[in-house]
């Protein structure tokens, strides 16, 4: 079985932003809601107010490898979309994994024996 899987249709994405609650920080906003699973099913959105596609896909792609780090510390069963702010455009990999630690520990997605 998978441990992770991905949010992939708009009317998922809607579901999580009409149903769930949101935590953000200067980077990035997080929106996270139970799901029926017991894995965490997750959506990285990046707006065009940001840069081009190339900037876009490269933000998405460093979000992506920042969540996986710590995908295992984290309780599972919910969707959680990730929205990048323009803050995040000029990121490093680095930066990419400190938001994200800061944004999974503000939302409380953190399981115990991982602190």
């Amino acid at each position: 079985m998978k441990k992770n899987g991905r949010i992939r249709k708009n009317s998922e994405y809607q579901r999580v932003f009409a149903q769930g609650s949101s935590t953000a920080t200067k980077a990035l906003v997080l929106y996270q809601l139970p799901n029926t699973g017991n894995i965490n099913r997750t959506g990285f959105i990046v707006s065009k107010k940001i840069g081009n596609a190339v900037t876009r896909n490269r933000i998405r792609r460093l979000l992506r490898e920042a969540y996986r780090l710590y995908a295992a510390d984290l309780v599972q069963g919910r969707d959680l979309v990730f929205i990048a702010r323009t803050r995040a455009a000029n990121f490093d990999y680095q930066q990419a994994a400190t938001a994200m630690k800061q944004i999974l520990k503000k939302g409380g997605l953190f399981s115990v024996k991982s602190n």
